[in-house]
């Protein structure tokens, strides 16, 4: 009985030193994982400002293909939230703060009685952006002796926060190599003036000197107070993939002729009938599509005008959305 008594006497010291000992346990806590992904910054934060998109990359499908998700009408932005449901009980989640492209705030809620807050900071680098993904609160005493015999709240949270942002990278990336071809056939394209400027160079030249060239012509135009009529768009004099080398123009459309001096000058382009393809998606797979227009061409029986000058029209440019997969560029290639 003595001993019995010794026993309780051990266990009770024990508890009361435990729970010491846990009550003097750091209670506030922030953890956090980063990751850099080669995706503009613009896309990333779009598809994390919506609850919705989640599913696509939320690392606790994989632990728990029991959870179900409820999204009210609004999903996106200040005010948007989702609930859950799954094995391991139910929660919900809700923006307070977002700075576009920068940071964006959350308040999630287990159910236990404290609301920690989920945040994400988004630093543009070159070539992609760094996304931070973190949690901060504060452990009540049940919530220090829940993580204190579950090895801590970093060592459960961090794997899991890795996780979501390998996904999320897997899942952008996939994203990106969205490409599309719609063979709108014959059409009859106006033409009209346009202001230019043109150059020769190697294939792999193109992008650099196209960009330099479309600079020079912007610039002409707004320091002398000349509005643009219509899209911006290449016009291709000569393209020799044997010699690797090409000549073209790129092009300013105005709705006059207008006379100038020095490296900028005006031209013409007469009505011509062209063979029309509409191309969405990143610049890098245009070849693909120029390809495929001329494939599709000689499918159809269309004879392409011997000597003719194609162009690519571009309607939805970087400067309208940073989102490579909504970039449209309309291909025109003269036909007979």
């Amino acid at each position: 009985m003595r001993a019995l008594k010794y026993i309780l006497l051990i266990v009770l010291i024990f508890i009361i030193g435990s729970s010491i000992y846990i009550a003097t346990l750091e209670a506030n806590y922030d953890i956090k994982r980063s990751r850099t992904i080669k995706v503009p910054v613009e896309v990333i934060f779009e598809e994390i400002n919506d609850f919705k998109n989640w599913k696509n990359w939320g690392p606790w499908i994989e632990m728990d293909s029991t959870i179900i998700a409820t999204y009210p009408e609004i999903t996106n932005g200040v005010g948007a939230s989702y609930s859950w449901t799954g094995k391991e009980g139910t929660g919900s989640m809700k923006t307070i703060s977002v700075i576009p492209n920068k940071e964006i705030i959350q308040q999630i809620d287990f159910g236990s009685g404290s609301t920690p807050e989920v945040y994400w900071e988004f630093n543009e680098i070159e070539n992609g952006t760094e996304v931070t993904w973190g949690m901060r609160g504060k452990n009540s005493f049940s919530e220090k002796l829940y993580w204190f015999f579950n090895d801590g709240i970093e060592k459960n949270m961090n794997p899991m926060y890795d996780r979501g942002l390998e996904l999320l990278d897997i899942h952008l990336t996939k994203q990106m190599e969205i490409h599309s071809f719609n063979f709108k056939g014959v059409v009859d394209y106006g033409g009209g003036f346009y202001l230019y400027q043109t150059t020769s160079c190697k294939m792999d030249m193109v992008d650099d000197k196209m960009e330099n060239m479309f600079n020079n012509v912007t610039q002409f135009m707004a320091e002398n107070t000349i509005e643009i009529y219509g899209n911006p768009f290449i016009l291709y004099h000569k393209w020799d993939e044997a010699n690797n080398t090409t000549m073209f123009s790129t092009c300013m459309p105005v709705n006059e002729r207008i006379i100038t001096t020095g490296d900028v000058l005006t031209g013409f382009m007469e009505p011509v009938k062209t063979f029309k393809t509409v191309f969405t998606g990143d610049y890098r797979f245009s070849n693909e599509a120029w390809v495929a227009a001329y494939k599709e061409i000689a499918n159809q029986g269309i004879i392409a005008l011997e000597n003719g000058e194609s162009f690519e029209i571009f309607k939805i440019r970087p400067q309208d959305t940073a989102n490579p997969t909504k970039w449209v560029t309309e291909i025109y290639v003269p036909i007979n």
